[in-house]
């Protein structure tokens, strides 16, 4: 008879660990799957936002620039004029200008005597030796990033001495 106790008490812990156990796993579960929906919500989310990046221009870097007007007198009691402007730009190589003495549209876009500028403090500095009553130039201007839109243009540009 104290056996058949014993075996009794002893089944009946067992049945008690099972039972708590698989509540407790239940829980675990119910916990699992509730996270597992809000990540699915972030995640339709952020698939939007970079979905949107991918139509955008993006920079790793921006500068400011102030342009003063060319008809500024700078006298006292006159106005002022300037353009503020922000600049975006990407580091690392990934915005280029070259400039030439022309552009050839042949299987693409190729610079003349093409010179790559200098990247500082957000531009590119362009010297130009003016031999001529009039001095053209030309070249591309290109900016990438591995996120976004990449943006590609030609320019073309004249500089005219006073004498």
């Amino acid at each position: 008879m104290a056996l058949i106790l014993k075996m009794k008490v002893i089944l009946f812990l067992i049945a008690n660990v099972i039972l708590f156990s698989s509540c407790q796993n239940n829980q675990r579960i119910e916990k699992l799957e509730s996270e597992n929906q809000i990540l699915k919500l972030r995640n339709g989310s952020l698939r939007k936002i970079t979905d949107g990046i991918k139509e955008k221009y993006v920079f790793d870097s921006l500068t400011i620039r102030q342009i003063p007007h060319y008809e500024n007198t700078y006298l006292r009691n006159s106005e002022f004029k300037e353009e503020i402007v922000f600049v975006g730009y990407n580091l690392y190589g990934k915005t280029s200008v070259i400039i030439g003495d022309s552009l050839k549209f042949e299987n693409g876009i190729e610079v003349i005597n093409p010179e790559t500028l200098e990247f500082k403090n957000g531009g590119f500095q362009n010297i130009i030796e003016l031999n001529q009553k009039q001095n053209p130039y030309s070249g591309i201007l290109q900016s990438e990033n591995e996120y976004g839109k990449t943006f590609k243009t030609t320019v073309k540009s004249i500089v005219q001495t006073k004498n």
